[in-house]
């Protein structure tokens, strides 16, 4: 179960990174690691909190699947990451891109995952997976 459809990302939350095409398949990754991070709890009460989660995580995912294909563009020389250009008489600088710096854009997107997660779902109690004392 997705918690958000193509309707409420681009009308109610006012999303336009990902085209409707690729929304499917990047709401259900994004709906499946809020849902592990609530550990499935009920969202009564909190629905737009989770929804709101859910699409920033939706083009967080979107971002790093673009980055993704563009490294392996570049790894595969089908593609170049240009650092700077001139036009008047024709100049272009390519950038050297190490799996150092490759993996450390990819490490990025997981920190930004999990701070979307805390600032979104933090005061809704919905992360918290304690043992509560009712004593």
């Amino acid at each position: 179960m997705n918690y958000i459809d193509y309707q409420y990302y681009s009308l109610t939350f006012g999303g336009g990174l990902i085209p409707q095409k690729d929304f499917i398949k990047i709401a259900t990754q994004a709906s499946a690691k809020v849902k592990n991070a609530i550990g499935g709890k009920d969202i009564t009460g909190f629905e737009t909190e989770v929804k709101t989660a859910t699409c920033l995580v939706a083009e967080c995912l979107y971002n790093q699947t673009q980055r993704k294909l563009k490294i392996n563009n570049v790894i595969n020389g089908e593609d170049t990451i240009i650092t700077s250009e001139k036009v008047g008489d024709y100049s272009r600088t390519i950038s050297n891109v190490s799996s150092t710096d490759l993996q450390t854009m990819i490490n990025n997107s997981l920190k930004e995952i999990n701070e979307i997660l805390y600032d979104c779902l933090l005061t809704t109690g919905l992360l918290y997976n304690g043992i509560i004392d009712v004593r």
